[in-house]
């Protein structure tokens, strides 16, 4: 009873804080409480290229290697960021998040140095295979969100927090501040059925790799 009262409080506060204009605020009370998870903000920030604050916002619910899906998201937005980097001619930019960043995944893609290496030296990029069809980095990160929503979806650290719409100043409730449009009700799955990431490539029971969208 406690805890439920302590969560209605927080998301009153939360509806005041949206309501007005105290988005930050608002988003940090969600972090560090981890009772809510704003989507929008999330959409907003891995679309337009704000990856440290997107991985900020999501460490605040889970960590990097807490389930399969924590794992893919954080993979997600630091290969997007290296991709950015790339697109950008900043060799040393995409050098650091390739060795510093991405490294950790190593344990799930024992290849992903190597194959990051391989891009990062092209004159242009977009000719390796498996990036072909990488197009403008928004256009391409949108497409990539909605395979990133399968993951929040499904990932148990969320279940129950996930924020769909947020008020605006005028005290409308509309979906002016998603990306994506909101999803239809989700339909009865199988008993122990869960959507798996769409980036990931199963290697048998326990066991995945990590593999960057269109390397399949």
């Amino acid at each position: 009873m406690a805890a439920n009262s302590h969560r209605e409080a927080i998301y009153s506060v939360l509806q005041y804080l949206d309501r007005h204009n105290l988005g930050e605020a608002a988003r940090t009370l969600e972090r560090e409480s981890g009772l809510f998870f704003c989507l929008p903000y999330f959409e907003e920030c891995f679309i337009h290229g704000a990856f440290d604050e997107a991985e900020e916002y999501f460490n605040g619910f889970t960590t990097v290697h807490d389930n399969l899906y924590s794992t893919n998201v954080v993979f997600v937005l630091r290969w997007h960021k290296f991709l950015e980097a790339v697109d950008e001619n900043n060799r040393d930019e995409a050098h650091t998040i390739l060795h510093e960043e991405l490294s950790t995944f190593l344990l799930y893609n024992p290849n992903l140095i190597e194959r990051g290496t391989e891009i990062m030296n092209l004159e242009n990029f977009r000719t390796y295979e498996g990036l072909q069809e990488y197009g403008e980095p928004v256009m391409a990160r949108t497409s990539e969100m909605m395979d990133v929503r399968t993951c929040l979806e499904a990932n148990p650290m969320l279940s129950g927090k996930i924020r769909y719409r947020i008020p605006n100043a005028s005290g409308g409730r509309g979906p002016a501040d998603l990306v994506l449009a909101p999803p239809p009700l989700p339909a009865a799955s199988p008993a122990g059925q869960e959507p798996l990431p769409l980036i990931v490539l199963l290697c048998g029971p326990g066991h995945f790799m990590l593999v960057p969208r269109g390397f399949i």
